[in-house]
């Protein structure tokens, strides 16, 4: 198959994709994602998961579809949790997810300690979470150190 109609192939099964799940694989092309160089990989990865766990190839692909469209919409959530916080919520957030406890955050910010249960508090009710530990699980993965240190 030539590069040109291998081409015209991916752009249309990547136009029959759902809008949501086209845009975040449009979105990882530019991060560090598992990118297959043919589509012989892709094929011979979902057979080979088919085969180890006894199912169909087809499960396999709608079971990594929906993890996938999951992921995203899990996401696009955090992303607008996080948009809703103040400036000083968002400063809290990043410091928890350090791994800093109150006492240093509120030393970090300037700020009393009783602030910082208070930016707490809204945060956990924003993110509908109940700990840090669950915003740490929540939000892992995002580069936090990298924010705190940019802006």
């Amino acid at each position: 198959m030539t590069k040109n109609k291998r081409s015209n192939i991916i752009l249309l099964e990547m136009f029959l994709l759902p809008i949501g799940l086209r845009q975040a694989l449009e979105h990882l092309r530019g991060k560090e994602s598992r990118v297959f160089s043919s589509d012989t990989e892709l094929v011979s990865a979902v057979k080979r998961i088919a085969q180890e766990q006894g199912r169909s190839e087809e499960e396999v692909l709608t079971e990594l579809a929906n993890a996938g469209e999951s992921q995203i919409s899990r996401d696009e959530q955090a992303g607008a949790r996080w948009d809703s916080l103040t400036e000083q919520e968002q400063e809290v957030l990043a410091l928890v997810c350090l791994g800093k406890r109150n006492y240093e955050i509120a030393d970090i910010l300037g700020i009393a300690n009783e602030t910082v249960k208070t930016h707490l508090q809204h945060i956990f009710y924003k993110y509908n979470l109940r700990s840090k530990k669950e915003l740490r699980l929540f939000l892992q993965g995002w580069d936090f150190a990298g924010w705190w240190n940019s802006r």
